[in-house]
């Protein structure tokens, strides 16, 4: 799993938005607003580590279960592939 080029994470008035650049702006207008658990998953992906190695890091960030983390994980993934913002 990797990044695409096609979106970047930005601080928009005190949020994570991840905003279209390039082509992608003709097919997407607007921004992608992330919540706190989005972002991580957002940078871990970012930072080349595994599914499993992002579960930890989420259940060690907040107060969750592997399964709940692993729910979250795959939900945000399968979200960002939806949008062309990750690829396998």
């Amino acid at each position: 799993m990797k990044m695409t080029k096609n979106y970047i994470l930005r601080d928009v008035g005190g949020r994570c938005v991840a905003v279209p650049v390039g082509g992608e702006c003709q097919q997407f207008s607007g921004f992608i607003k992330l919540n706190e658990t989005a972002k991580l998953i957002w940078k871990s992906i970012e930072a080349g580590c595994t599914e499993e190695e992002t579960i930890a890091s989420l259940t060690a960030q907040y107060d969750v279960t592997p399964e709940h983390a692993r729910d979250a994980y795959r939900n945000t993934v399968e979200q960002l592939l939806s949008l062309g913002a990750v690829e396998q």
